[in-house]
């Protein structure tokens, strides 16, 4: 059953989504979901290399400038996002802002801030969460990975 814990991540969530120890999350997916024009939620895939936890209550994000969920979000200005792992599972559902139109250092996508409302567990005690969504990379990421890049500029202030 879920249960609202807040509207501040838990410690686990903060070191989790702080950009230390991305590669350790190489591979995991946090689904998120925006409202399109017509009212339905419309859902996008990020990687821990396009999200940081600036404190427990403010996320960055990096999305692509263009994108429908960029335009979505610049609309509605609501998220929800899935964090989900080995007995591991979150909805965290935010208000947005969009902070920088074209990211300084990478201008193709745009940095919006989320400032959370609501952190709700979901775990069951008979039904154990074994995994989240993945993606396995075709080749190995490198210093000079666009995402590589976009994750450090998310780390520094706007």
């Amino acid at each position: 059953m879920s249960r609202l814990i807040g509207n501040a991540l838990t410690k686990e969530l903060v070191a989790r989504l702080s950009g230390d120890r991305v590669a350790v999350f190489e591979g995991k997916i946090i689904p998120i979901f925006t409202l399109d024009e017509k009212g339905w939620p419309h859902p996008a895939l990020l990687s821990y290399y396009e999200i940081v936890a600036r404190n427990p209550t403010t996320l960055d994000m990096a999305l692509w400038k263009d994108s429908s969920t960029a335009k979505n979000l610049r609309t509605s200005a609501k998220i929800t996002m899935m964090i989900t792992d080995k007995d591991l599972n979150y909805y965290l559902k935010g208000t947005v802002q969009e902070l920088q139109c074209e990211m300084t250092g990478a201008p193709q996508v745009s940095r919006f801030r989320v400032t959370l409302e609501q952190v709700i567990e979901d775990q069951e005690a008979n039904a154990q969460i074994t995994s989240g969504l993945t993606y396995t990379r075709q080749s190995p990421r490198g210093a000079e990975d666009f995402t590589t890049k976009v994750l450090g500029l998310l780390c520094e202030e706007p």
